[in-house]
């Protein structure tokens, strides 16, 4: 499995080590780090093979070959191993002190509350695309939530615009889940022509 950062996440950490800012870029990667476990520990309980794992500003995406095609179940407990996680990690923050604990606390609410979003890519729009999906029509809900997705971060960026500059990083995060999902619906056809192609594999 292939293990790297994306591009967006070196700048960051580049300012807030240069502002000083190491202990919370410590914080903030650990956080990242232990939110992409929860899910390659549900992956592994499924089953499905990891190929590759990209830290990314709000948790990390997994590149899973044949995913779609996965159980409903398996792609639920998988989009929420990340959450369950972070979840665990913040229970553990609250029930001890130790130095830094406020801030990781708020880390990683903050980490939960972004990644239960029901938007793509995100694990909630992950699972809730697949608890809405019905057979046969499984490219229809992702799109639907695509759709639903590009909507919901539009009126966030508008939103968010009121009260810059205290936003701007909930701002950035908007703008690149928004080109993020923009990108995938353009190209969800070829996607949908990848996996009728898998699936006609798998069936012969």
């Amino acid at each position: 499995m292939k293990f790297r950062l994306h591009p967006v996440l070196i700048p960051v950490f580049l300012f807030l080590m240069i502002t000083g800012g190491f202990s919370l870029y410590a914080l903030i990667f650990l956080s990242l780090l232990l939110h992409e476990l929860g899910h390659l520990v549900a992956a592994r309980i499924t089953g499905m093979r990891v190929r590759s794992c990209t830290i990314m500003p709000y948790g990390g995406e997994l590149v899973i070959p044949g995913r779609l095609l996965a159980p409903k179940k398996d792609r639920i407990l998988v989009a929420m191993g990340g959450p369950i996680a972070t979840a665990l990690l913040l229970l553990i923050a609250l029930s001890f002190s130790f130095p830094g604990d406020v801030m990781f606390v708020r880390i990683q609410v903050i980490l939960l509350i972004i990644n239960l979003l029901p938007i793509l890519p995100l694990d909630g729009g992950q699972a809730m695309a697949a608890i809405l999906e019905t057979k046969g029509r499984e490219h229809n809900t992702r799109s639907s939530v695509l759709v639903f997705s590009i909507i919901f971060l539009i009126i966030a960026i508008l939103l968010l615009t009121t009260r810059l500059p205290t936003t701007t990083p909930y701002m950035l995060l908007t703008i690149f889940l928004l080109v993020q999902n923009i990108a995938t619906f353009r190209f969800r056809k070829y996607e949908q022509a990848y996996l009728d192609v898998k699936l006609k594999r798998l069936t012969i």
